[in-house]
């Protein structure tokens, strides 16, 4: 995830990689906050892959960030109702 992240970010150096795995992991907690599974979380699920792609763009100080923390929410949102990501439906 750290390399598409730094591809759409036009990143060649590795300066930012601990930021943006900070923000990958805050990601991830956030998810499994409101209830997707760890293993949903892990997995290499494309809807959980774009949704912490625009966790991670949405808190960085580019522009377009608040364009991605909204787009963020809604990815959440819409994940959170999905049963099979669920905590529960494992």
């Amino acid at each position: 995830m750290l390399s598409d992240i730094k591809k759409i970010m036009g990143f060649n150096n590795t300066e930012f990689d601990g930021v943006i795995n900070n923000y990958i992991d805050s990601a991830k907690l956030d998810l499994e906050m409101c209830g997707i599974s760890e293993s949903m979380i892990t997995s290499n699920d494309k809807l959980i892959h774009t949704a912490i792609i625009s966790y991670v763009l949405g808190n960085l100080d580019i522009p377009n960030a608040e364009m991605y923390r909204d787009t963020y929410s809604l990815q959440k949102d819409y994940i959170r109702h999905i049963s099979e990501y669920q905590e529960s439906g494992e």
